[in-house]
Parts: structure tokens; sequence; C-alpha cells
């Protein structure tokens, strides 16, 4: 056997400690990122964190996750409406301040305080009487039947539905104060009984219990699920809490001005850390420094650098979605366009996994609410001029074609391609049903009335 000795030129591509931290940093979170940056603090004392500019502090807007889609706030008017939610009583101490504006006995009052205590926090009587005793001094000297008749005294208190046992008996205090009438009487039977039926989907409810009660007048069952639909499932809902509200800190606005729409940073979210000057002038008099403060000073300018970079591509990324996805802005979802990752990644002369990473956990704020920026990436669908439309602009389309529809002749699935085709858009039948689903639209023969 011989052996043989040679030499081979491979490229490989390694990435180095610092565009390893950069790539790190670059995926964060803004909670996640918030937290390293407390971390290289406490380990580098050249570090510290910058003072935010006044000026644009005072602009901050804040944006509450919990906040419907249907509903959502921005700008000025969101500005105002968290301040005056800041300065509200939370829900127990509304509560409590209620107690004197009703013609309660002095020990009436006493009873019902102690019960509004009990509520947990979506505003239930989750407990029993009999744990409200065992949990109160003997001396108070309180009696069942006494803290029962407290309990039905605090139904009566604003907002409807509190100091209920469950949600059934919350939606069914609140169906007590609407006037009296079949409608009323037809939603009362729905939340006894068929409470779990209920789904999202306004057809699919209509046609559902249609067959529960088959001699309910249409109307009257359409008006009574109406009425189901605006009730308050949580009797706390929309209180200010006594706890620390948590919200989604969107990393980037999105604002029409008289030149188009411009994008700016949240700057609230992004950490400001700066070189420590007054180490930096120490280490620079004492001339000759250790080798350990020569890591600490470069480490440091990495981490500047780090945030930096994740800043500037996350900025970028944006400026290149809102030119994209104009018309998204204007028309809403129907106007999206379809977008990849590996077009933005060419747009901007970075790779696709920089783009995955820049999107992700990553929100904008705009007129029309918060959204992720992976929202704005979607596949195209094939359209006759050849430059395809996003899915879901073909969903939006397809939602808005059964709510116009003749209820009493909805549209088939073949009939919604073909309507979708004489708009340019070109799908299969099984590709709209696809679409209709994915959407919670039941069937034609299911949205019959």
């Amino acid at each position: 056997m011989s052996q043989n000795i040679g030499l081979k030129l491979r490229q490989t591509q390694q990435l180095n400690q610092r565009l390893q931290q950069s790539l790190r940093i670059l995926q964060m979170s803004g909670l996640e990122l918030d937290r390293e940056v407390d971390d290289w603090l406490q380990d580098n004392p050249l570090l510290e964190r910058a003072e935010y500019d006044e000026a644009a502090e005072a602009e901050f807007e804040r944006i509450s996750a919990a906040q419907p889609k249907t509903n959502q706030i921005g700008g000025d008017d969101a500005e105002d409406v968290w301040a005056t939610i800041a300065e509200e009583d939370d829900f127990n101490a509304y509560l409590h301040k209620q107690v004197c504006e009703h013609p309660l006995s002095e020990a009436e009052a006493a009873r019902v305080h102690i019960l509004i205590d009990f509520l947990d926090e979506q505003g239930y009587f989750t407990d029993n009487i009999t744990d409200v005793l065992d949990q109160t001094p003997l001396e108070w000297m309180l009696e069942e039947e006494d803290m029962q008749n407290a309990l039905d005294l605090l139904q009566t208190f604003d907002p409807p539905g509190v100091g209920a046992a469950d949600l059934t008996e919350s939606l069914l205090l609140q169906l007590m104060r609407l006037p009296a009438s079949p409608e009323r009487q037809l939603a009362a039977k729905i939340v006894q009984l068929h409470l779990d039926d209920l789904s999202r989907s306004r057809q699919q409810n209509t046609a559902k219990f249609r067959k529960h009660f088959p001699d309910a007048e249409a109307e009257t069952l359409q008006t009574a699920l109406d009425l189901i639909a605006k009730l308050n499932p949580y009797p706390a809902y929309g209180f200010a809490s006594a706890e620390p509200t948590a919200y989604v800190q969107p990393d980037i606005w999105v604002k029409e001005t008289k030149s188009g729409w411009s994008v700016s940073s949240n700057e609230r979210v992004w950490p400001k850390v700066q070189l420590n000057s007054e180490y930096c002038e120490l280490l620079k008099q004492a001339g000759d420094i250790s080798p350990e403060w020569k890591e600490k000073l470069s480490e440091a300018r990495q981490k500047i650098d780090s945030l930096e970079l994740r800043k500037s591509t996350v900025m970028r990324l944006a400026e290149y979605i809102v030119e994209k996805q104009e018309d998204f802005f204007v028309f809403g979802e129907i106007g999206l366009t379809p977008m990849l990752v590996k077009d933005a990644a060419a747009a901007l002369g970075v790779a696709e996994s920089t783009v995955s990473r820049a999107v992700n956990h990553k929100y904008l704020a705009c007129p029309r609410g918060v959204f992720a920026l992976r929202y704005f990436f979607t596949q195209a669908v094939a359209a006759e001029d050849g430059e395809g439309v996003s899915q879901s602009a073909v969903k939006a389309v397809i939602a808005q074609l059964v709510e116009s529809e003749n209820k009493h002749k909805p549209y088939s699935d073949d009939a919604l391609s073909r309507l979708l085709k004489q708009q340019g858009i070109d799908i299969a039948r099984r590709t709209v049903a696809k679409y209709r689903e994915s959407l919670n639209i039941p069937n034609a023969h299911q949205r019959r009335p």
C-alpha cells in the first residue's frame, strides 16, 4: 500500500464572533434585548445607558396588545386614550366607590365591601359564600343568608355582569338589564343551553341555531345573536388594572405625511448604550492600560456597533416594506402585494437569514393598527397579468364577495372562482375552498338562511 500526501483548497464560510453577536442581537425581541443590555451594563463598567431625547419621548405612543383588531387605535388618539385610562380607578376601587351610591344599610354596605375584595381579576365571584365565611374573622358575625343577599346587591352594580359565578351567569345578568322582548328571551335560551356552540362566524351561528330553534323567526334569531355578541364576557375588561399592563411596543412608526408615508423608529424601545466618558477619560490618562481593560473597551465598542447594526437593518427593512406595500396602508389587507423574504434580501443586499432574523418579534404601528413585520411577507397567487396577487389579498376579496352576496343565493366555490377570475385572479375551486375555510366561512349550503 502506498500513501499519498496532497493539498486541497476548500472555501468555507465561518462567522467571526463579532458577526455572530450581531446576528443574535438582530433576532431578539425588544424585551429580550433590553434584558441583554442590562446584563452588559452589569458586566462591563465602560458601558452606560444614554438618556432619551425628551422631545422624542414626548411623542411616544403605546398600543395595547389586548386591543381587538377591529378597534385598534393609533396616533394621537391612542396617546389620549391611554393617558385617560392611567388616571382611572382600577376595577375594585370603582366598585367600592359605588357602594355609597346605592341605598344600602350600613351592615349591607359592609358585606358588599367584603365581597368586592373576593372578586377575581375578571370580575367574577368564583368562590362560594361558605368560603367567604371561613376566611373572615368570627367576630364579624357574618351569616350565609345575609352574604347571599349582599351578593345579589353587588350584581346590580355596574358594569353589568359583575359578581357572577361564571361566563353564563354573567351574560344572563347582562341580558336581564335589557328591555324584555322575544329576542332577549331567545338570547337567554342560547346562553343557557348552547353557549359552547357559539363561534366567531355569524353565518355559522345563524345556520346552527336555526336547527336548535326551528320555530324562531330568522330576524328574531339574528337579533338575539347580535345581542349576545354585544355582551361583555369579562366585567372587569377595559378597566385600569392595579398591576402594570403588558403592552406591545412597536419598533417602527409608519405615519402619513404630505409627501407620503414616513417611517421612523420608536426610540423608546431601542436601547441606547454609549461608552462611559468618565471611565474612558481615566483610561486615557493612565496611558498604558492592561490587556483586560483593552478587551473590555473592544467588547463595549462591539456591543454598541451591534445595536446600531440591528437598528439600521430593521429600519431599512421597514422602509422596503412600506415602499412595496404602500397600497396596504391606503386600502387595507386587500392592497397587500406578494413579497418574499428572498426578494427583500436581494434588495437590501443581505442574506435571507438576516431578513428572517430582522422580522422576528418586530412590530410596525400604523393608522390601521399594530402588525408584525412578518405579516407583510405573503406568497403570490397567479393572476392574468402575470404579476400575481398575494394570498392575503385574495382572502380579503373572497370575504368581500361573501359579505355582499345574496343571502338566499350564496356563491358556491365554483362561482367564487369564476368571480375571482373576472378580477384577474385565476385560482382553482379547491383553492377557493381552502381559503374560505381558513377564513372560517361556511360553504354555500350552510350560509343559506
